[in-house]
């Protein structure tokens, strides 16, 4: 508990997953089949740690982004769903699933960081 709670109080670490998620999807670029729901997880979850070293009050900021990520997030999951069903095998491979799972804990993660933060300004 309490290396997550170091790993987000690092304000390096917004533009890190930001990089990162942003390599997976130019990744996805080249080849079509690699998934990126995660991805994009990772990049809301960056620009969450990115806003939250911005001095002052950034509720509404972190709101927004939430709802933004949150709704990118789960368009990927519904795309590549959709593309694996109509997709030449018919069925959802083991990768997208582990790709779905880890952008729900990624999401799981961003609603507890901004639900903590929320409670720490309102004191």
């Amino acid at each position: 508990m309490q290396r997550l709670r170091q790993f987000q109080d690092l304000s390096k670490n917004g533009p890190a997953l930001i990089v990162v998620g942003m390599t997976i999807v130019l990744a996805a670029l080249c080849w079509p089949g690699v998934p990126i729901a995660a991805a994009i997880m990772l990049i809301g979850y960056g620009a969450l740690l990115t806003a939250f070293t911005r001095p002052g009050r950034q509720e509404l900021l972190a709101l927004i982004s939430l709802a933004v990520y949150t709704s990118l997030g789960c368009l990927a999951v519904a795309a590549q769903t959709h593309a694996a069903i109509n997709g030449p095998t018919g069925r959802v491979e083991l990768f997208h699933l582990a790709d779905h799972l880890l952008a729900t804990a990624l999401l799981a993660l961003q609603i507890k960081t901004v639900l903590q933060r929320l409670r720490f300004f309102a004191t």
